[in-house]
């Protein structure tokens, strides 16, 4: 069967292809509909209209169960309208579809996963092609891709555990696309006035902590690398990406009473809790990322601190 866009002539499109046509869609395309997010026990319906222009991407995002709220995206400005009406500037990436996000740096070559065109079907009356995104090994999770035929847009998606148990969903129940749409569809329903976050801090200072303490990821995963050097005295953030999935280590004081050791998780989310004791001093270690909770918790347990500043 040709895996292709439709047009018998042409080479079939190959499963990296397809993936880029994926991320091509979902800011290029018209369309209009409902979806729905599951991650373990929890679900939420979401309608959107999406709207490219004159190189310009917009959507709006209205939640349709528990209260109300929404999202408006209008290139690179993201705003947040809270059910009490206020008016929240977020991340430009905070609300994008997470799957389309996580495969924008995906390569090809890694032999972390094992990507394949796995089959075709049917879903919402449009023909779809299957793509499978398999982990290689029992530190990461997999991937399940079904796209449009026509046009590439993401219909549904699936992560799966090392047993093949579903973690979370996402999935159309109706969807269209019009050649226009409106300003009106994508103004919100109701506006307030702006808000800006203000951070807060959340530990006093206290003289007596180490200042010059750093932190170091002694073992990681096969194929994870570090993404950034955001470390400041008495707290470390460190980000490590296997090229798709990324999972974050936080090292922050705390009291000795801190909360227990283990695992939450909420659908492919897992958060690790360790606590490390350097001196007459308690940290706690957390892990957080779609990895699996055995992996999160060999990574949080191998944190040591170090006291150089030039960490790798």
């Amino acid at each position: 069967a040709d895996a292709g866009n439709g047009d018998s002539a042409a080479e079939p499109l190959t499963a990296m292809d397809w993936l880029q046509r994926m991320q091509q869609a979902s800011v290029e395309t018209n369309y209009r509909g409902t979806f729905v997010f599951t991650r373990g026990n929890m679900s939420s319906t979401v309608q959107i209209v999406h709207r490219y222009k004159d190189g310009l991407e917009q959507e709006r995002l209205t939640q349709l169960d528990g209260e109300m709220g929404e999202v408006i995206r209008n290139g690179s400005e993201v705003m947040c309208v809270l059910p009490d009406n206020r008016v929240v500037k977020v991340e430009n990436d905070k609300f994008s579809n997470r799957v389309v996000s996580a495969f924008s740096d995906f390569m090809p070559e890694h032999n972390m996963y094992a990507l394949s065109i796995s089959g075709h079907d049917r879903l919402i009356g449009r023909q779809t092609v299957q793509l499978s995104v398999k982990a290689q090994d029992k530190n990461r999770l997999s991937y399940y891709l079904w796209l449009d035929r026509e046009t590439g847009l993401l219909l549904k998606s699936t992560v799966k555990d090392v047993e093949a148990q579903e973690l979370e969903r996402f999935h159309y129940s109706v969807l269209e696309f019009p050649e226009y749409i409106s300003d009106q569809e994508l103004n919100p329903i109701s506006k307030g006035a702006v808000v800006s976050h203000k951070m807060i801090p959340s530990v006093k200072k206290d003289r007596s902590w180490p200042g010059a303490m750093n932190w170091q990821v002694n073992w990681l995963p096969p194929g994870y690398s570090r993404l950034n050097k955001m470390t400041k005295p008495g707290h470390n953030v460190l980000i490590y990406s296997d090229g798709l999935a990324t999972f974050s280590v936080f090292v922050e004081q705390v009291e000795s009473n801190a909360m227990p050791e283990g695992a939450s998780i909420v659908g492919a989310t897992v958060a690790y809790f360790h606590k490390v004791m350097t001196g007459d001093h308690h940290y706690g270690v957390t892990v957080l990322g779609e990895i699996p909770a055995m992996t999160a918790m060999m990574v949080a347990e191998s944190v040591k601190p170090i006291m150089s500043q030039d960490e790798k």
